[in-house]
Formats: C-alpha cells, structure tokens, sequence
C-alpha cells in the first residue's frame, strides 16, 4: 500500500515539475495520452481495454486531459502499431508529443494461469524519460479495471 502511495505522490511530482505554475484562474489540466497496452500470453483486445480503464480512472481524478481515445487509435495505425503490440520508450514520447501531451502512458498486460500483472510506464514526451512506472497484480480479467484503480491511487488494496 505504502508503494503505491509513494509512486502516485512521484508522479503527481514529476507532473507538476513538467507544467509550468501560473495563477490559478489560467491553470489548465496536464495533457496524458493513453497508449493501447501490450499483450502477454493473453488476449490482444485486453490490451485496448485496459488502456481505456486508465483513461476512465485519469479522467476521474479531474486532475488531468485525457486526450481521446479516436486520435490516439489514428496516430497508433499511423505509426503502424496494432492492438497489442509493445511501445518503445522513445516511440511513445514522441507519438504523445505530437498528440500535445505532456505525459505519454505506455503498459502491458501480462497473463499468467488466472493471474494477471499490470504495468504502466509514465514517459515524460520532453525528454523521453520514464517518470514513474507502477504494476499491480489481479485474479481474473473481470479485475483487471480494480488493478488499475490501484495503479493510480482510487483503491488502497
């Protein structure tokens, strides 16, 4: 529990390190693009799936602009990647700079018998580093939206 709280407050940080302070009546939100997630041993549609749970949990928060899910599929066929492929580092950046974001997210979604291991990368599109990178595990697809509630700090378990 401690971890995750310690890598939310990471990148809460890193975020407001990237977007600059101006006076509270012109503070837009921070821009995140939400890459389809690779696929591991499983399903490639859980990918995209997953994907979409962390831009629903994102856009929750209301502490972020989630960009929509229609420019980052065009920008992804642009680029030649498919649903459930992996996203370079680098790639990522750059697609999540073109997309006007401050922060891309990459992740994957890995099976393992009924056992599922989620992990987003958050990649800072100025300089292609990895902000933060969190995982949490889940017992069956069905609770795949519960690990990335915890990814991001909604559930505390």
């Amino acid at each position: 529990m401690a971890k995750y709280v310690f890598r939310i407050i990471c990148l809460l940080s890193a975020l407001t390190l990237l977007y600059p302070s101006v006076s509270p009546a012109k503070t837009a939100k921070p821009v995140i693009a939400v890459f389809n997630f690779e696929t591991v041993n499983t399903t490639d549609y859980l990918g995209p799936v997953t994907a979409r749970y962390l831009m629903t949990a994102l856009a929750y928060l209301g502490k972020y602009k989630v960009i929509e899910p229609e420019k980052i599929e065009k920008v992804l066929e642009g680029a030649g990647i498919g649903e459930g492929e992996a996203i370079e580092t680098g790639t990522a950046a750059t697609l999540g700079k073109k997309l006007g974001a401050m922060v891309a997210c990459r992740g994957k979604v890995t099976k393992k018998g009924n056992k599922y291991t989620i992990t987003v990368d958050f990649i800072s599109t100025a300089n292609a580093a990895v902000i933060t990178s969190n995982s949490a595990n889940v017992t069956g697809e069905a609770n795949l939206s519960k690990g990335i509630d915890r990814i991001v700090g909604l559930t505390k378990d």
